[in-house]
């Protein structure tokens, strides 16, 4: 109404104007235009009061819409929607899909995806229903009572019973089978109650039997006719039938990439996967999948390698996590060697180890150096025995005391025979620069080392299994809860086993056997603690150190990362309910 009122005093003034021009002289005129132009700045200024309003006027409109938005948005809820297609990138290859005979983290993770067990265990250690829709403990822990959910079946649809559980585990024990599974079900009976109730009764108290139960279940009806000595060559590993969140549909071959395709198993329990589809995208190097990250062919990488952490996050396209797992890098000597039977002479070139060069040098820096069996903060752990005793002079003493002596190329000898070992590892870069240096290492306080790479497809057929090395780098990934058995029980000295040094003590055995019953923590911890003591005073094995582990998704993967896990593929097992899309709900 201003803006108008003055609109019509300047027409109004205007007109008076032009009125007086007409009836004035010269020297009149050129007084009343001075008068009108000292009146100009007025309406600049009037001018600029209206733009400066309208501006403001416009921004609290701006806020205004976005606080009414945001309360909306508060009164709103998010919930997910089926659809999308989750990739992630593997390197490794998969020869078979079956949870008997596991070789790799490719095969790993097309297991996870396409069985399940009686239980699951979740990031943070955790263990949840899986099959099992609830379980019971009797006789002091020792006999386990599971109970399956309602309307449980295969992919195929056919129902999943009890005597698919007991299938499973006498196939596991057949020795036919020969799956190294066998070790771990050892001495365990199984007994049908009904069809949905099955008893499991263990040789002893195990307090983390759980944890084995999360052991995926195979279909009867789908092997029945196959002899034990076949399953690890059935057709069925190449077109499995599971009951977990997503079935096999097919293998794809993109260029030199295969893709194993999986779609989400509508009747999985407690509810359909929200996502449709998962591929598996297999790369032959990091490298490889390194550039399909850069062409945006994945969404996820598990377990980047120490010195490609800092490349996948410059990009910006991922976000990546990092932690440490309860896993470590060693050093095994075969005490069966007619050399490396000597304890001194083990405890000699254990001083000749320095972790801190591995880490700094070959590892930039990302691990932690550790000392004992036993990780800082698992049951267990003992500060005395996590001391570097790392010293070359002190090594070198030690060698010469036992009677080795440096002959012209600087290699030790004794009664005319070279200190020489075959030092075996697998060919990933990790393994071999920290194999580099060991060698460097050894070499310094004048042992022969022969290097033997080898390639990770035939690292356990052709070393592990027939302990065929004098000394070995392998990882071993110990879990959360410090048992020892698998790498150190005298049960354990043979394939399957794990136990590759030969390590044979029945003190040691007894104290891991009593740790494994108890379920008082404390008394665990302190029989596992005395384990730890007897396994080091025997120098059996250098522990070098614990890698940091790092995995990377993009962020439309919701629900992706709940927390550290202890296995690189254990962050699949809440794949159920990750989700891409979402609907909103008033």
């Amino acid at each position: 109404m201003k803006i108008r009122r003055l609109s019509i005093r300047l027409r109004l003034m205007l007109k008076k104007f032009i009125l007086e021009v007409r009836q004035s002289h010269i020297k009149d005129l050129r007084n009343r235009i001075f008068l009108y132009l000292k009146k100009a700045p007025d309406v600049v200024h009037l001018r600029n009061l209206v733009l400066i309003s309208t501006i403001l006027s416009f921004i609290i409109f701006v806020l205004f819409v976005q606080r009414f938005t945001a309360l909306g948005q508060y009164y709103q809820k998010k919930i997910p929607i089926s659809g999308g297609v989750y990739t992630e990138g593997v390197v490794g290859q998969i020869e078979k899909i079956n949870p008997l005979f596991i070789q790799n983290e490719a095969e790993d993770t097309a297991n996870r995806l396409v069985f399940s067990g009686l239980t699951r265990v979740l990031p943070g250690d955790r263990v949840a229903p899986d099959l099992a829709e609830k379980w019971t403990l009797q006789d002091n822990g020792r006999v386990y009572v599971f109970t399956l959910k309602d309307n449980v079946r295969w992919h195929d649809n056919q129902p999943l019973t009890v005597d698919d559980v007991i299938f499973t585990i006498n196939l596991i024990q057949n020795p036919d089978t020969r799956t190294g599974l066998s070790v771990v079900w050892q001495g365990v009976t199984v007994e049908k109650i009904d069809n949905k109730t099955v008893k499991l009764v263990l040789p002893n108290v195990y307090s983390d039997f759980l944890k084995v139960a999360a052991q995926p279940i195979l279909p009867e009806h789908l092997f029945r006719d196959i002899d034990p000595s076949n399953v690890k060559i059935a057709e069925f590993n190449l077109k499995p039938i599971g009951s977990g969140p997503y079935k096999f549909v097919r293998f794809d071959q993109t260029g030199n990439e295969t893709v194993l395709v999986l779609e989400a198993y509508n009747n999985f329990l407690p509810h359909k996967p929200y996502i449709k589809n998962v591929k598996i995208r297999l790369y032959d190097t990091f490298a490889n999948l390194y550039s399909g990250v850069l062409r945006k062919q994945v969404n996820s990488i598990s377990q980047i390698p120490y010195d490609k952490t800092s490349d996948v996050e410059r990009l910006g396209s991922m976000t990546v996590n990092s932690f440490y797992m309860p896993r470590y890098k060693v050093m095994l000597f075969n005490m069966k060697n007619s050399l490396l039977s000597s304890r001194e002479l083990r405890q000699a070139l254990g001083k000749a180890i320095n972790r801190d060069e591995i880490i700094n040098q070959g590892l930039g820096g990302k691990a932690m150096p550790v000392y004992a069996p036993i990780l800082a903060g698992e049951e267990g752990y003992n500060s005395a025995l996590n001391v570097n005793a790392y010293s070359l002079a002190q090594a070198n003493g030690a060698l010469d005391k036992l009677g080795w002596i440096r002959g012209k190329d600087s290699v030790r000898q004794k009664d005319g025979k070279m200190l020489s070992f075959r030092f075996v590892l697998p060919d990933d870069p990790e393994s071999q620069k920290t194999g580099n240096i060991i060698k460097k290492q050894l070499e310094a306080a004048g042992v022969k080392v022969d290097f033997v790479v080898s390639d990770e497809s035939l690292f356990q057929a052709d070393y592990i299994r027939p302990r065929n090395f004098d000394i070995i780098l392998v990882g071993q990934n110990v879990g959360e809860g410090s048992d020892l058995y698998s790498f150190w029980h005298s049960s354990q000295v043979n394939d399957p086993g794990l136990n590759l040094t030969g390590f044979n003590d029945r003190k040691t055995d007894k104290l891991i056997e009593l740790g494994r019953k108890s379920a008082d923590l404390k008394y665990k911890s302190d029989r596992f603690k005395q384990a730890s003591e007897s396994i080091m005073a025997e120098n059996p094995a250098v522990y070098l150190y614990n890698p940091i582990y790092s995995i990377a998704a993009t962020s439309n993967i919701k629900n992706f990362y709940e927390g550290h896990f202890t296995d690189p593929v254990e962050h699949l097992d809440n794949i159920a309910n990750w989700y891409i899309y979402e609907k909103v709900i008033k």
